[in-house]
């Protein structure tokens, strides 16, 4: 079935490649991004004692969970929200304009729409059914592991720069917000809608680990050095020491 899918999901992807460089390479950025996030859900998904029909379903919505990100970046030109759609709600009228889930009966195709259109979301909605709720936080995890990969290699010195990757943020290497670093001080997330600057990003990324939902997905942030990497790249002030031991007590717990 996941073969189906994801030959489904390389044809919708095709009809958005125009041949101009740049925005093909966002949209493949996209495509890319999506298959590995497919890869991360099934990684959790196989320390994780489900019935096989949910596994299945968590890896569909990790797989089409931003398939409105194509139609948001042709129209567009940005992956901002704020400066054009949301693409979790997009992503799912994506899936209900389309033949995608047609295969699906009606539960699980609900499902999986589900999924996608609340994955993109702060924080996870409170009294989702049971299954919806364990399938959105694989999802997520398995988003926030990939987008820190992705963010990593386009903050490298000498990487191949993007204004788009970056939502558009002012790089100033000394720029950052303070209200971001008091969330992670207080063990709250950051807000996109807080982000001036590139710091304010790797802030935002480093506060992901108070969202990680399962003992896997930490130990994979944990061992791959995302944390320790994102820390590194801040500028040498005053008001961001400690946010070390902050973190790690977070990815410890």
């Amino acid at each position: 079935m996941l073969d189906h899918h994801k030959a489904w999901f390389e044809d919708h992807v095709r009809s958005f490649l125009t041949g101009h460089p740049q925005d093909d390479r966002h949209i493949l950025l996209k495509k890319d991004h999506s298959l590995k996030v497919l890869a991360e859900a099934m990684d959790i998904t196989a320390c994780l004692d489900i019935p096989a029909r949910l596994r299945d379903t968590v890896h569909l919505g990790a797989l089409y969970h931003d398939v409105g990100r194509f139609t948001q970046y042709s129209r567009y030109k940005t992956f901002r929200e704020d400066r054009s759609v949301n693409h979790g709600l997009l992503g799912c009228l994506v899936l209900r304009q389309t033949p995608a889930l047609d295969c699906l009966d009606r539960e699980q195709a609900g499902l999986v729409r589900a999924v996608v259109a609340v994955h993109n979301r702060r924080e996870v909605p409170g009294r989702l059914p049971k299954d919806l709720d364990l399938a959105v936080r694989v999802v997520r995890d398995s988003d926030k592991l990939d987008i820190m990969r992705i963010m990593l290699a386009h903050f490298k010195p000498g990487a191949q720069k993007s204004d788009v990757v970056t939502l558009h943020l002012a790089d100033e290497p000394g720029g950052f917000t303070p209200s971001i670093v008091e969330d992670i001080r207080a063990g709250r997330i950051g807000r996109y809608a807080s982000m001036r600057y590139v710091n304010d990003f790797k802030l935002l990324l480093i506060s992901w680990v108070f969202d990680l939902n399962f003992p896997a997905s930490r130990r994979a942030f944990h061992n791959r050095g995302y944390a320790e990497e994102l820390l590194g790249s801040l500028p040498e002030r005053p008001e961001l020491t400690g946010l070390k031991d902050r973190i790690y007590e977070a990815l410890n717990d």
